[in-house]
């Protein structure tokens, strides 16, 4: 040994500290993130404190039904006035202002279900005043992630979201289901109002002017620019094609699917299973896309997506339970990585003044068409057997995620973290101009 007593022996090296990611270390970011991961648990909650307190107030399910139809819907139709408007205004105030009804809207929600109402008029209001505000704030949130965050994080960022997301509906139906039990259903929509308050308050803490404020034109003429925005990308309105598709069959999955388990596969405890293997890949995906960076992350993401065909084969074929809970799994894994890739990409390469125009096409096809999917896929089994319905299912998930990889734009388009487009080149020929891997 060399060291003497001033300076003490030799000491082993000290490892390195593990560091947060680096969406965390923003002030701005970490703060909106809280106050979105708190919305997210509300959001996990509502849906199952809603159903159980119909059912224990003495509704019936064309009731419930009724109630998520009215909400889903006006979600949908608030979505590109939503995305016009966040264009057009500071969306972090947008976003309050969303928040705000949404609070609202659940808040009445809650005191007409603890009261025991089963007027399905009052509900249905109720859901559509926070289905509408739902609509206005989801492509306000997207533009509001990339302005916060260096367009190199974009994807931790978005990662991180997920991973909250994804915790958040493991343990909201557990605590729907302990309120419900302790106090009363009702409670439940209550502490989503709550976490809704929560995310406002986190996101008056931004700036005023936190996102892109732009000179107002007319509604139409944006709205149309947005689509103009769409079109002129292959790359991004093949991929929205995709999704749809991609979207439909999985719909087959969660119906048909889970009714061929219930009735022939074991039951619920099986359809448990299968859904909890699901509910740990989707979070599982959140986080690989933490730490890996694909160098072409939509070839990436339509490949993963793709094994989203598997648990319908197996299913269809009666295979063993394990084997569908494992395909599951990897289904909701490769949704989980996914969608990640794909809302960073999207990101990276829209320009910000455009971006939350461009998101809210997205919303719309996927808000739109799962519950007409849901709707359609229980018929269709009955005209051509479920066995059939399933199988043609798994083709067209994986036939929409392959076949879409023969657009050039798909295949070519790279990892990216130089400054976002904002020349005209670079929104004409973005395509070609970014793809280029790093």
């Amino acid at each position: 040994m060399t060291g003497t007593a001033g300076t003490g022996a030799q000491q082993a090296p000290r490892r390195p500290r593990r560091r947060l990611p680096e969406p965390l270390c923003d002030r701005r970011f970490l703060v909106v993130w809280a106050g979105q991961s708190c919305s997210q648990f509300g959001s996990a909650v509502a849906p199952v404190a809603l159903t159980l307190a119909v059912v224990h107030n003495g509704g019936s399910a064309a009731d419930l039904g009724v109630v998520l139809a009215v909400t889903v819907l006006c979600e949908a139709l608030a979505c590109l006035p939503g995305g016009v408007w966040a264009d057009r205004l500071p969306r972090n105030l947008l976003m309050v202002g969303a928040e705000a009804a949404r609070t609202l809207a659940q808040l009445w929600l809650a005191l007409e279900l603890v009261r025991g109402s089963t007027d399905t008029v009052r509900l249905a209001v109720a859901g559509a005043c926070t289905g509408a505000a739902s609509g206005i704030f989801q492509p306000a949130a997207a533009g509001l992630v990339q302005s916060l965050v260096p367009s190199d994080q974009l994807q931790q960022a978005n990662a991180l979201m997920a991973v909250s997301q994804r915790v958040c509906a493991v343990t909201g139906p557990a605590v729907a289901t302990t309120v419900a039990l302790a106090v009363g259903p009702g409670w439940g929509v209550g502490i989503d109002a709550l976490t809704f308050a929560v995310s406002g308050v986190s996101l008056l803490t931004l700036p005023r002017n936190a996102g892109v404020t732009r000179s107002r034109g007319r509604f139409t003429a944006e709205l149309a620019e947005g689509f103009r925005e769409v079109r002129r990308r292959r790359w991004y309105w093949t991929n929205l094609i995709s999704h749809c598709l991609w979207n439909l069959g999985r719909c087959v999955f969660f119906t048909v699917g889970a009714l061929v388990v219930l009735r022939s596969l074991g039951g619920e405890l099986s359809w448990g299973v299968i859904s909890q293997a699901g509910t740990a890949g989707a979070l599982a995906g959140a986080v690989l896309a933490l730490r890996w960076r694909p160098r072409r992350p939509l070839v990436t993401a339509n490949v993963c997506m793709a094994l989203g065909s598997v648990p319908l084969l197996l299913i269809g074929f009666h295979a063993p339970v394990a084997a569908i809970a494992l395909a599951a799994c990897a289904m909701n894994t490769a949704l989980g990585l996914g969608g990640t890739l794909w809302d960073t990409a999207v990101q990276q390469r829209i320009p910000a003044d455009r971006i939350s125009r461009v998101e809210a096409f997205d919303w719309l096809t996927s808000t739109a068409l799962t519950p007409a999917g849901m709707a359609l896929a229980g018929p269709l089994a009955v005209a051509v057997g479920a066995r059939t319905t399933l199988f043609a299912a798994a083709a067209v998930v994986a036939l929409s995620s392959l076949g879409v990889l023969a657009v050039r734009e798909v295949r070519t388009l790279g990892g990216w973290s130089a400054p976002r487009p904002d020349t005209e080149e670079d929104r004409t020929h973005g395509e070609e101009a970014l793809g280029r891997p790093v």
